[in-house]
């Protein structure tokens, strides 16, 4: 046996002065990683709000302070392209490992990083006067910063990648460079980044005039493309200028349009979309306001920011799912006894019917009776009560929750409003 050494208590000491520093060094380091993350959130949000969301100048200042960003920026908008540039998005990337990527990248910059809207991403980089000031070249710096971000980016994600960069503007004044970022990406070829004073003259001063962004933006909604909102941020710039009760009158319309175009293409989410029903806080909005709450609707209407696969009905298995459904959606259905109907277990059917359809069965049996609801609310005398078992509920309550979280108004609202719009 060792001797042991007469020293072993100061060793035993030393030893757990190592063990406490260790973990304390750990709970620092677990520290910063939350503490990290928690400032992804917080630049995704400010971002989101500088372009889609609207916010006051108090609000931005707050958080601009926070993120440590400059007076002056510019937009970098990178799209990740699908294979054989398709409509179809076939990768999945993690939002948090792409945001770190980018932000040691360009740790040199003071930058914030927006969230995934669909295959974009934006990417807002800021700098005082001296970098940024008018007169100075900054094209040249920034086409260079968003072709080496592009070259790591595809060579991480094995995903051909474009960029588009926008001139410097004031942070308040950065959705003009979100734009031109934005209509830089109609001239990239795969892995190419093109600055917006690259764009020869014509194109350069090329804006839609609204009708035309109208007309493309009811095209993508129909055919459920992703620029749909491209075309809807727009139309919504070119009403920015009128006053706000044509800009209510302009709002509305788009939107009737929009839902109208979703109608076609069979989006139940936008199947009946009830004006009157929030015409009250409509009109108490003014300015960006109403621009924030039409954004806000659109995205209700058309649903390009929750995933848009198309429900693939040669899928043998989800053909058999859909016949049995619309023929027993009134009998009491679970997901176990749709997996035994069609011999499969209750956990591949999930994830094949997720796959095959881009939401979940229970989802599914929940619209297809709303649905079916809605119809005979619409073209039959029966009581709320009454089509609430016909449709396979049986307890009215969930049957209204569940009808409202749909549809946007209870089945009662739903009739008073049907009939209040009838002829």
């Amino acid at each position: 046996m060792k001797t042991p050494n007469v020293n072993s208590k100061n060793n035993i000491d030393l030893d757990k002065e190592f063990w406490d520093s260790l973990h304390t060094e750990i709970i620092k380091a677990n520290q910063d990683f939350t503490q990290k993350d928690l400032f992804s959130y917080l630049e995704k949000s400010f971002v989101f709000s500088l372009f889609f969301r609207g916010a006051s100048h108090k609000e931005l200042s707050i958080i601009r302070n926070l993120l440590k960003l400059k007076d002056l920026g510019y937009l970098i908008l990178l799209e990740f392209l699908p294979q054989d540039r398709t409509n179809i998005i076939d990768f999945d990337i993690d939002e948090l490992t792409l945001y770190y990527l980018i932000k040691d990248e360009l740790k040199d910059y003071t930058t914030a990083i927006g969230p995934m809207i669909y295959n974009r991403i934006s990417i807002l980089i800021t700098d005082g006067p001296n970098a940024l000031a008018p007169g100075l070249d900054t094209k040249t710096n920034s086409l260079c910063i968003t072709s080496k971000l592009i070259n790591t980016l595809q060579k991480k994600f094995q995903i051909e990648i474009i960029g588009g960069v926008g001139n410097v503007q004031s942070i308040h004044s950065i959705y003009t460079s979100y734009l031109e970022a934005m209509s830089c990406l109609y001239y990239c070829s795969p892995g190419e980044a093109i600055h917006v004073q690259d764009l020869n003259e014509l194109e350069a001063q090329q804006v839609y005039e609204y009708k035309e962004a109208e007309k493309h933006m009811m095209n993508s909604v129909r055919h459920r493309k992703s620029d749909a909102y491209d075309y809807f941020a727009l139309m919504m710039n070119k009403i920015r200028h009128l006053s706000d009760n044509a800009k209510r009158n302009k709002i509305i319309e788009a939107l009737v349009l929009a839902t109208h175009a979703a109608r076609i293409d069979g989006m139940d989410e936008a199947d009946y979309f009830n004006y009157t029903y929030h015409i009250d806080a409509f009109m108490e909005l003014k300015g960006d306001q109403l621009i924030e709450w039409a954004f806000q609707k659109f995205v209700d209407i058309t649903g390009l920011v929750k995933s848009n696969n198309v429900i693939d009905y040669s899928n043998k298995i989800v053909q058999a799912t859909k016949e049995y459904l619309e023929n027993h959606y009134a009998d009491e259905i679970s997901l176990e006894d749709m997996a035994e109907y069609v011999n499969m277990s209750p956990q591949y059917f999930s994830k094949l019917i997720k796959k095959n359809t881009g939401f979940n069965f229970i989802d599914w049996l929940s619209m297809l009776r709303v649905k079916k609801a809605k119809e005979l609310l619409t073209n039959s005398n029966l009581t709320v009560k009454e089509v609430c078992f016909l449709v396979g509920y049986k307890d009215p309550n969930y049957f209204s929750r569940i009808f409202k979280k749909k549809i946007g108004m209870t089945p009662s609202e739903y009739i008073k409003n049907r009939n209040q719009l009838a002829p």
